[in-house]
Parts: structure tokens; sequence; C-alpha cells
């Protein structure tokens, strides 16, 4: 299947997807509410915006104020869409269910629409909270810290710091004074080794020309060094290549080093490479052929798939991203049904898998029950 045709099959999915939600949660909506005389135009604009704003800053850009504008109030309103529908959806069960067995105490019943308009007022209030409550949390990465038990690790490098740095999605949304609380956050850490492991960017590195400075500011004694996300295939594999080389990062592409006397660090193009732009997946044993057998070895891939040839291909540490943490919940459950991996550190066989949710967002600019992070893993050689 060639790219332009793919592409226009997924298009077509997304619009149907968006189009079809977005129908429904105005059909409840206008039926919930019930508005009368001007409202019902004041309701059915708002809707209207909230539904084109997304398309139409991405189509006029953000290099202008209006697709600024845009961008910000459509971001917003796909938070609004997904707990919108779920309140709908779970009204409707309700009324389903209801109409069954009839459990539903008929005085609430009596007026059904006070009764609407009483869950729309209430589905307003809670959503609202949500949104400032998940934009508020998404501002401000945590920072945990987990231990990695290595024996190859060499006995003069434990505790060894590894910052890790993914899915921020730099851009409009996520900016440059984000950028540099990030680099503080990391300096601060003081991490021997820096790593980015895809999504740095959300837009085209020709207009993010400023994220070069403060990543400059990262302070690692290793280096920095990173790999790609979906997204910087999206936006130009080669623009984010030219930036990061500004940066003075490293990054690796089906590729492995040697962090000198402590591991054989190895970066491996996303999987959107090979399924979209048909480019041929290099096989993680070859990668290692040739590489230090003394030294652990750290695998980035920034969508946690290839686990198991990992693991078998005798990987140490294998560090992904990619979910967000589900980003809003309640998706963080089927994020972990598609990829069987769960936020945290875990084992998998004999190798240690890290899955970060990341310290930025995508599309709204909202975390609901999984918090950003720039986690810090600490390797030592014996527990």
């Amino acid at each position: 299947m060639s790219n332009l045709k793919a592409f226009i099959i997924f298009l077509s999915i997304v619009l149907l997807v968006y189009g079809s939600t977005n129908f429904y949660l105005y059909r409840r909506t206008m039926q919930a509410a019930s508005p009368v005389g001007t409202w019902v135009w004041v309701l059915r604009i708002v809707i209207l915006i909230g539904i084109l704003a997304y398309p139409a800053g991405r189509i006029l850009g953000t290099g202008r104020a209006i697709g600024t504008f845009f961008t910000w109030t459509g971001s917003f309103w796909l938070a609004v869409l997904v707990y919108g529908v779920l309140i709908a959806l779970v009204v409707d069960i309700v009324r389903g269910i209801d109409l069954l067995t009839g459990w539903i105490p008929r005085w609430m019943l009596v007026d059904r629409l006070l009764t609407g308009r009483i869950i729309f007022a209430g589905s307003v209030v809670m959503i609202v909270m949500l949104l400032v409550g998940g934009h508020i949390r998404s501002l401000y990465p945590l920072m945990p810290e987990y231990v990695v038990v290595l024996p190859k690790l060499p006995q003069d490098r434990n505790e060894y710091r590894i910052v890790i740095l993914a899915d921020t999605h730099l851009g409009v949304l996520v900016g440059e004074r984000r950028l540099r609380r990030m680099v503080d956050q990391i300096n601060n850490q003081y991490p021997d080794l820096a790593l980015i492991v895809g999504d740095l960017l959300d837009e085209s590195a020709r207009e993010l020309h400023w994220v070069v400075d403060p990543l400059t500011g990262i302070e690692a004694t290793d280096g920095v060094y990173a790999v790609t996300g979906n997204h910087e295939f999206y936006a130009g594999v080669k623009g984010y290549e030219d930036l990061l080389h500004k940066a003075g990062i490293k990054l690796l592409r089906d590729e492995c080093v040697e962090i000198e006397g402590v591991a054989v660090l190895v970066g491996i193009d996303d999987m959107t490479g090979g399924r979209q732009f048909v480019q041929e997946r290099v096989p993680i044993d070859d990668l290692l052929k040739g590489a230090n057998d003394q030294l652990p070895v750290i695998l980035m891939h920034h969508t946690p798939t290839r686990i198991v040839e990992a693991e078998q291909a005798g990987v140490d540490l294998m560090i992904s991203g990619h979910v967000h943490g589900g980003q809003l919940w309640p998706v963080k459950y089927i994020a972990e049904g598609i990829y069987g991996v769960k936020t945290g550190l875990s084992e998998r066989g004999r190798m240690h898998f890290y899955l970060t949710s990341g310290a930025g967002t995508w599309g709204p600019p909202v975390r609901v029950g999984a918090a950003p992070e720039i986690v810090t893993l600490i390797l030592k050689k014996t527990a």
C-alpha cells in the first residue's frame, strides 16, 4: 500500500470518528440543555466553534495569532469531547437500564426537562473542573527516581544517574518557558547521562528554532542522546536531526554507541518509520554485533514495542514512552491493553523495562490520572 493511500485511509477514519463523536455529543447536549430562544443558537455556535477549532488551527498554522487561538481552543475541546461523550454514554446506559428495569425512582422523572438541565449543568461543572485541574497538573512534571540493578555495570560507575525526557511535544502548546523549566529540572538531578526518548517536537523543526538554546543547557557528564518518535517522522526527521546537532545532542538511528566504561547505548527508530515511511527495520541482534559484551546494554525505543525481541537480544534495560500514561483517564486502560505494558518500571524476563508517562501533552493540554514526569534511573551493580 502506498504512503498516499495509507494516509487517505487513516485521515478518513479520523474524520469519521471525530465527526460521529461530535455529532453524538451535540445531540445529547441539546437534548439535555433544552435551550430556548436565543440560547439555542448560542449553544450551537459554541459547540460549532469547538468542533472546528482544532482543524482550523492546524490549517491556519501557529505563525499567526488567529491560528494559535484556534489551536488552543480546539485542543481543550478535544478533552471536552472525551469527557462529554463519556458522560453522555453513562447517562444513556442508565436510561437504557431504567427502560428495562424501571429502577430509577419515578419522582426523579416527573420533570424531565429539569432533570436534563441539572445533568447538563452538573456535567459542565465537572468538565470545567477536570480541564482546569488537568491543565495545571500538566504544567509541572514529577521527578521520580528508581533504582535499577545491572550486574554488568562496572563497580566504579555504581549509582550512575540517567535522566529521561520524553514526549514533550514542543510547539505552540508546550513552549520555550516550559522547556527551560524542564531543563532546569534535569540539571537539578546532576545526571551522568540524559536521554530524549522521542516526540520531542510536535511541529516542524523549521518553526521551532527556539528550542536549540534551552536544549544546549542540558548538563550531563557523558552527554545527551536521543531517538526518533512518531511525531519526528510526521514533522520531518531531517529537520529534527539538524536541530539536535545544533544543540549538541547525538541522534541514534538504528545504531549503538559505547558510553565509555559504563554501558552500550542503543537507539532504534520509532516503528512509524517502517510502518508509514517504508523504512527497513534493523534487527536489534544486528545492532549489537561487535558491541562490548562486558557492559550492560541500554536500549531506547519510543513506542513500547519490540520488547520480546530486545529481551532475547540480551538488552539489560529498555526505555520507551509514547503512551503518556494514557494522559486522560480512562485512556490508560486502553493503552495498556494495546501494548501490554504499564507505565513505570517492570521486569520483562531478564530485562528491566521502563515506560515513562512523558513530560508534555499531545492534543488536549490536560492530564487527568496520568501525571507528567522527568524520571531518573539510578543504575547500581548490586541491590
